[in-house]
């Protein structure tokens, strides 16, 4: 049975909401399930946008939107109004729950809350196709960009990826996560999903690792596992995670990029010492979450490596260019730009070619060489390099080009001084750190003889 409707002991507890204390068993958070699912419900598949929050409101709206039969797409509730806007006339959501903006989209009006949320309602029908009845979740694929590219994610992946998970991670009732990536992140639902499927304990909490409150809630609710991308690995190695009094912490785990080898080995050690499991994982938004895994105890000597395919899922190497494919059942539908999109069905058959070139070594164990695609992670968010060189363009009305690394991006503006709002833009709109982003001008950006700019060449100047 799936994971959103599974019937856990109805007194185990499911969730605990750190920013209220809100407390809920499973009864209780199905008991809610059902009761939003109910105004949801009607006579075709509903859209349903959610500005998520790591909360036990924005967990009750997910699990009711699968319940009811909708298509739920997750967006950071963090998201710019501006942008937001973009998304809404792109997929003309039939229903939007969150904390309701300042200015509400046109076309939609409040029909009360639910718990903390408001639910607001299309006026007037889309004019697309109806949804197609697999899709469940649609993902963002470039972080906070507002980028209309949606994965769209079908009931049996969501479900085939919490068992893969579920089953290498070795959960059980007694884990309880705490959440340190967002709900809207593929990284981030595949925690809530996956443990959810083993009938554990979610401790929700927006709060960073660099906040005293997070800690605060880890230590009273006990956490047995933390969930993070480089960035937190960073963070957490500057603030002494290996100095800290942790006694229920028994798992890490890593992905949404590659982690420093140094910094692999020191985790890898402190975990060892620790008695801890540490998980290095890779994973794309376009395969739900987890593609590979590099087991605890073979870590030490597969440090840079992502491991061996998950549990159903199978990798191999294009032949011809090296690039790295995957097949398992966790393969996304394909992709959507547009409501009209979501009549599709499945357009991949499981196969997922990942734009990532790699080679595998004599164990069977794979290692990431470099990119075909024009995408980085940072802080854990991946961010279309092509989406963000459009945005820069229209402000100053000059050529822009970005490259960029899962360290920083470097963009580069063909004019004479740098316009006005360039900075403020990419810090508010994108969330990035002023330290990930090296904004230059140029007289004139390198160009191949075709006319388009020479990313190689470009790329070759951030070494």
């Amino acid at each position: 049975m799936s994971f959103w409707h599974l019937q856990h002991p109805q007194g185990h507890p499911a969730a605990v909401d750190g920013a209220t204390g809100e407390r809920l068993s499973y009864g209780d958070l199905w008991a809610r399930v059902d009761r939003f699912a109910d105004r949801l419900r009607q006579r075709t598949k509903p859209l349903v946008f959610l500005l998520a929050r790591n909360t036990a409101d924005s967990l009750t709206a997910y699990l009711a939107v699968l319940n009811a039969g909708g298509a739920v797409a997750l967006i950071n509730a963090d998201l710019a109004p501006n942008l937001l806007d973009r998304l809404v006339a792109a997929y003309e959501p039939d229903w939007i729950a969150g904390h309701a903006p300042a200015t509400l989209p046109a076309g939609y009006a409040e029909t009360g809350g639910v718990g903390s949320l408001s639910l607001m309602r299309r006026d007037r029908p889309p004019a697309a196709a109806p949804i197609h009845p697999d899709l469940a979740v649609l993902l963002a694929t470039s972080g906070t960009t507002g980028d209309p590219k949606f994965v769209r994610l079908s009931h049996r992946n969501l479900q085939a990826n919490a068992e893969a998970i579920a089953g290498y991670l070795a959960l059980t009732p007694d884990d309880r996560p705490i959440t340190t990536l967002p709900f809207a992140y593929s990284y981030g639902l595949s925690v809530i999903n996956s443990h959810l499927h083993a009938g554990g304990t979610l401790l929700l909490t927006d709060d960073g690792v660099m906040q005293r409150t997070f800690w605060d809630v880890l230590a009273a609710e006990r956490a047995t596992s933390l969930a993070g991308v480089p960035y937190t690995y960073q963070m957490l190695q500057r603030l002494g995670l290996d100095t800290r009094d942790l006694p229920c912490l028994q798992t890490l785990t890593q992905a949404g990029g590659g982690l420093d080898p140094a910094l692999t080995k020191t985790f890898a050690d402190l975990a060892a010492a620790r008695n801890w499991r540490f998980y290095v994982m890779y994973g794309q938004t376009e395969a739900t979450a987890r593609i590979a895994y590099v087991p605890p105890e073979q870590l030490a000597d597969k440090i840079g490596s992502i491991g061996i395919a998950i549990p159903g899922g199978a990798l191999s190497l294009d032949p011809a260019s090296q690039e790295l494919i995957y097949q398992g059942p966790n393969v996304m539908l394909g992709y959507a730009e547009s409501r009209a999109d979501l009549a599709r069905g499945d357009e991949l058959g499981g196969r997922l070619s990942t734009g990532d070139l790699a080679s595998v070594d004599g164990d069977g164990f794979f290692r990431i060489t470099g990119r075909l695609r024009r995408f980085v992670k940072l802080f854990g968010l991946r961010i279309n390099l092509d989406q963000l060189e459009r945005d820069l363009a229209a402000i100053g009305d000059a050529p822009v080009a970005c490259v960029g690394d899962d360290s920083r991006i470097r963009v580069l503006v063909e004019a004479t001084g740098l316009p006005a709002g360039m900075e403020r833009l990419v810090a508010s709109r994108y969330r990035l750190h002023p330290s990930a982003v090296e904004i230059d001008t140029v007289a004139a950006l390198p160009r191949l003889a075709s006319g388009k700019i020479d990313y190689l060449a470009l790329g070759a100047s951030m070494r």
